[in-house]
């Protein structure tokens, strides 16, 4: 008798199966992990950013600052020179008197899905510790600006973001010495993790 080679079309049509089942896994679980780099890659690019303010101010001895906003519920931010000696605000940035130094960075480009604030139902619990931080994601004053001095100090921020799954994302940056850090938070951990820049 002879014996015949080769594969009948059920056993490749399951083959095909657990092929499709793997890589439906492979896509989920990078999908995940570039959720988590997304957050990592904003956070630099902020970092950067004010970093590069604090450099303009010291340079030309002016304030220099990041002033964030939302158009159509896309958040982005922008770099903003003082052009009249009074500081950075958001009403001379919009009359065309203190002018950007660069295009507006868009949120969503840098970590998809990403958006400023947090959402209240998530119970995010405040880095600084006591409470819960819900809200649009700014403290910062009441201008929602970064502002750099010329003499390197900055305004003391926390800027949160959220991915719209369940990451919390927080950019610091201290008042007196300009450092910059960032805090990552997922939903069912009890306390926030330190991002490398």
């Amino acid at each position: 008798m002879k014996s015949m080679s080769g594969f009948s079309l059920i056993e490749a049509l399951a083959a095909l199966a657990i092929l499709g089942l793997a890589i439906a896994i492979a896509v989920s679980n990078l999908q995940d992990f570039e959720r988590k780099s997304d957050l990592a890659r904003l956070a630099r690019q902020i970092a950067a950013d004010a970093l590069r303010c604090r450099m303009e101010a010291l340079v030309s001895c002016r304030n220099v600052g990041l002033v964030f906003g939302d158009v159509e519920d896309r958040s982005y931010y922008v770099m903003v020179a003082d052009g009249d000696n009074d500081g950075v605000s958001r009403a001379d940035f919009l009359r065309g008197v203190d002018r950007a130094l660069g295009p507006k960075v868009w949120v969503h480009f840098l970590s998809m899905g990403a958006r400023l604030g947090v959402p209240a139902a998530w119970r995010v619990p405040d880095p600084s510790g006591g409470g819960t931080i819900e809200g649009r994601g700014l403290r910062i004053g009441t201008s929602g600006i970064i502002s750099f001095s010329s003499t390197g100090g900055a305004t003391p921020s926390s800027v949160y973001f959220n991915d719209g799954r369940e990451r919390v994302l927080v950019v610091r940056i201290n008042g007196d010495l300009g450092r910059v850090r960032a805090l990552l938070w997922c939903r069912g951990w009890s306390a926030w993790r330190e991002i490398r820049l």
